[in-house]
């Protein structure tokens, strides 16, 4: 008759009421506050973990401790101490359930304000985007609600971004300046994960995401191209945090060339030239060897073993496809003839482009064979640059990148003065008997009557060598000699490009396009 009796809806009100998470989007991600006596204010605890942010979340609802960071109050912020010295088992229903120290609002350093992140609040993970590697980008963070862009990272910042990757420590802090809006972190930078930095929500000018303004971690790895006639060939230099160097002839094989050509967007390996083809690199030759399996998209994500030992005299080289196609024709077998190098789709400039030389990109196309170039600009002229290669095909060449490369000298070749290709394998018949008819033919431009019907016994698009299509040497290497997949040094033998033809990556502008070199796509034809 004597015994207490609590009230259970006023007690249950109570562990809702008098506990919340603020200063973030999500009333499951912030700073532990407590109210006692009609008050707010912080916990203040020396040691915080993970045992405790759980009861947190628990009492919450908002499912499990994923971080127990302390807190990084903004310059001139107020800490307004509460609760000390809370201690958990970590299996409590509540905070309350908890050894709790004293109320009092005694001082608190900032750096024993405590934190709790649970698995239904906003945050989900760090990533650097636009990089070349997962270890090198502009930082963000992805939550429920979206994607928040950092800027003005420091170097403790970075050092946990980079920490939380698995990248290694910071070489380089994204740099601030004038530009898109963004959120700004504070982080000591002893914090083993981002979530223990302090996020401000509030947006700030000043974000400059151009290409300088990224996080560079030691881990991060990426290739490039360099001393050849265009941004797909070249002596292979690989980048290690924020060194470049090159590497041994003997150690690129035909596998880790196709992802390299991947990576820059340069279609699928041709050559890999030894002996410094391209001229001798400066700086370090790498001795640790990429063992790519030639499915990855990058080489960061290639296995890597100890390599040969070797001089910049032996510098490795490789020449890459490209991707081709036609536009601005009536089908996709005939138009403007284009390649891509790195992204961008340009002309390919009409100077020594002949029949022979739109015969390989037909075939190379699946589109038969060629039947007729037409004068530059007839399909147009491109809304960019013409790129200076002129190609001297014997007409035998799988693919075009195959045949002997030459650069025009200067001056550049004239906006306008594109090559055209017209295939069998599109409306070829139809047009001649057009023009025919028109009283338009191209005198010295068309190929002969073996070019435009099926072959007896043979598929559609099969080629039939016309008598007269030459059957010159390929030129010496001073005039831009193609030079096969060799066996590199002490390797294994590297396997040619297959003669299969590319497939249709998908429409461009009514056009096809294919990789330049005996590939399916997503995948290297080893």
């Amino acid at each position: 008759g004597n015994a207490l009796t609590i009230p259970l809806v006023p007690l249950l009100l109570r562990t809702w009421l008098d506990l919340r998470l603020a200063y973030r989007h999500s009333p499951c991600d912030g700073v532990v506050l407590v109210r006692h006596e009609g008050e707010w204010g912080h916990v203040c605890n020396q040691e915080w973990t993970l045992k405790e942010a759980s009861v947190v979340c628990r009492q919450l609802g908002c499912g499990q401790a994923v971080g127990a960071p302390k807190y990084v109050p903004l310059s001139g912020e107020v800490v307004r101490p509460w609760l000390h010295n809370v201690s958990c088992r970590g299996d409590e229903a509540s905070l309350w359930g908890c050894s709790l120290g004293a109320w009092t609002q005694s001082q608190c350093p900032h750096e024993w304000v405590v934190v709790a992140l649970c698995s239904n609040g906003t945050f989900r993970e760090v990533r650097l985007v636009k990089g070349r590697s997962p270890c090198a980008g502009l930082p963000e963070i992805r939550n429920v609600n979206g994607v928040d862009r950092l800027c003005g990272l420091h170097q403790e910042e970075a050092t946990v971004f980079c920490r939380e990757l698995g990248c290694g420590p910071a070489l380089q802090a994204s740099r601030q300046g004038e530009g898109v809006a963004g959120k700004y972190m504070t982080c000591r930078g002893t914090e083993q994960t981002i979530r223990n930095c302090r996020l401000n929500n509030n947006l700030r000018k000043g974000c400059d995401f151009q290409q300088d303004a990224q996080v560079v971690c030691s881990g991060h790895m990426e290739a490039r191209l360099a001393g050849g006639e265009h941004p797909c060939a070249g002596r292979l230099e690989v980048r290690r945090g924020l060194t470049w160097g090159t590497i041994c002839d003997a150690d690129l094989d035909l596998a880790t060339a196709h992802v390299v050509c991947r990576e820059l967007q340069c279609g699928m390996a041709v050559s890999t030239p030894q002996d410094a083809h391209f001229g001798q690199g400066s700086g370090p030759v790498w001795t640790e060897a990429f063992r790519c399996t030639g499915n990855e998209s990058l080489l960061f994500h290639c296995p890597r073993r100890p390599g040969h030992q070797c001089g910049h005299s032996q510098d490795a080289g490789l020449r890459c496809s490209g991707e081709f196609r036609l536009v601005n024709g009536s089908s996709a077998c005939e138009g403007r003839v284009e390649l891509q190098v790195q992204g961008r789709w340009a002309p390919v400039c009409a100077a020594h482009w002949d029949l022979t030389d739109a015969t390989v990109l037909c075939q190379q196309l699946n589109c038969g064979n060629a039947v007729a170039t037409r004068p530059g600009g007839h399909f147009g002229d491109g809304d960019a640059g013409i790129w200076p290669d002129a190609f001297h095909c014997v007409g035998t060449e799988p693919y075009l990148w195959n045949c002997p490369v030459s650069t025009l000298g200067a001056p550049a070749c004239a906006r306008g003065n594109a090559a055209t290709a017209v295939c069998s394998g599109g409306s070829a018949r139809a047009l001649i008997e057009r023009e025919a008819e028109g009283g338009r033919g191209s005198a010295g431009r068309w190929g002969s009557v073996p070019f435009l019907v099926q072959a007896e016994g043979r598929p559609a698009g099969t080629l039939q060598r016309p008598a007269s299509l030459p059957r010159s040497p390929a030129r010496p290497a001073a005039e831009g000699r193609t030079e096969p997949l060799r066996r590199p040094r002490g390797g294994v033998p590297g396997r040619r490009v297959g003669p299969r033809a590319g497939r249709r990556v998908g429409p461009a502008r009514r056009g096809r396009r294919v990789p330049a070199a005996g590939l399916r796509r997503g995948r290297a034809s080893l």
